[in-house]
């Protein structure tokens, strides 16, 4: 009796080693194929959207070196400010490949433009995992979050965050219902140094404005920040700016020429600074709802963005404050 109890625990436990063994097999946006022997626990992100997918899903004490522009952002300084990361490069300046490799990374979050895909090969040929991601629209958004979520054993957060953007989308859908084609407002995206580079179809921003219910009137224009001409922009006609904010007064003016005075008394929507709302990320679907509101107005006249804001930064972020809206006042 007491010998095949023995056996059975020795099986029981054999069993549980092997399921916790099992290793995770990925396929990436390159479609390389990635194995994983256990969930990352020490990762490196090289570029912004990278950390706040990464940060949405609770990784803050796994990331070990992180990319982008994180010393200018309060956001990510704030969700990083107990963890204090190596700082490893951004996409415009390049990536710091002896770094990553000396904080031994069991997983590399990499954009696949400029010298990404070169980055990767690098990495792998030296037995270290890499997952190469360029998202351009909310689907490969989800995908990205899926994908690190597997990667790190954390898909309860990314359904949890999944579940809520669908909420939030559904309250666009459902306000912009019923929204005919010549009511739909023709927008004009404004990049935040430059007037005069906008948003094609082949970019998130281009889907940004389609979930909130405006037409890109830039949207046949190829390239990515393609730029275009005064008498291009005068052509479009456009009825709403809207503008990504910097510090910078350059587009400002720019609307002051007086080629395009006249556009400088169009309603304008500017996307809070440090939002990251223009970009893939798994907060986009607010700036979607934010632009949605101020642009139609009348049919979101029932909802309280900001609160709907700040409820999403507590659901993915686990702090409500860390919203671009919220006051300082009612913030430490």
């Amino acid at each position: 009796m007491l010998n095949s109890l023995i056996k059975t625990v020795v099986i029981v436990l054999c069993l549980s080693t092997s399921v916790l063994a099992s290793p995770i097999h990925l396929v990436d946006g390159q479609g390389r194929s990635v194995v994983l022997p256990k969930p990352a626990e020490r990762i490196v992100t090289t570029f912004t959207p990278a950390n706040l997918f990464s940060l949405s899903l609770g990784l803050a004490d796994k990331l070990v070196g992180v990319g982008g522009n994180v010393q200018f952002s309060p956001f990510l300084v704030k969700m990083l400010e107990n963890q204090k990361p190596v700082f490893v490069g951004s996409r415009s300046a390049g990536n710091n490949l002896e770094s990553i490799i000396g904080l031994q990374p069991d997983l590399v979050l990499i954009h696949g433009k400029k010298d990404g895909y070169r980055l990767a090969d690098r990495l792998a040929g030296l037995g270290i995992p890499c997952i190469v991601m360029q998202p351009e629209s909310f689907a490969e958004a989800d995908q990205v979050l899926q994908l690190i979520a597997k990667a790190t054993g954390t898909q309860a957060k990314a359904k949890v965050i999944q579940t809520e953007n669908a909420r939030i989308k559904k309250i666009i859908e459902s306000r912009l219902a019923g929204l005919t084609k010549a009511e739909r407002i023709k927008a004009y995206y404004v990049n935040s140094s430059d007037l005069y580079r906008t948003a094609s179809k082949q970019m998130f921003q281009h889907e940004l404005m389609t979930l909130a219910g405006v037409d890109n009137v830039a949207k046949d224009i190829a390239g990515f920040y393609p730029k275009i001409n005064s008498e291009q922009l005068m052509l479009w006609q456009p009825q709403l700016l809207i503008r990504e904010t910097n510090n910078s007064t350059k587009v400002d003016e720019q609307l002051a020429d007086t080629l395009v005075s006249s556009l400088s008394s169009l309603p304008q929507i500017r996307l809070p600074a440090g939002s990251f709302w223009d970009m893939p990320s798994p907060m986009a679907t607010i700036g979607a709802l934010y632009i949605a509101a101020h642009a139609y107005p009348e049919r979101f006249k029932d909802i309280d963005v900001d609160a709907e804001t700040a409820n999403y930064y507590r659901v993915a972020f686990g702090n409500a404050c860390l919203s671009p809206m919220q006051e300082s006042a009612t913030c430490p």
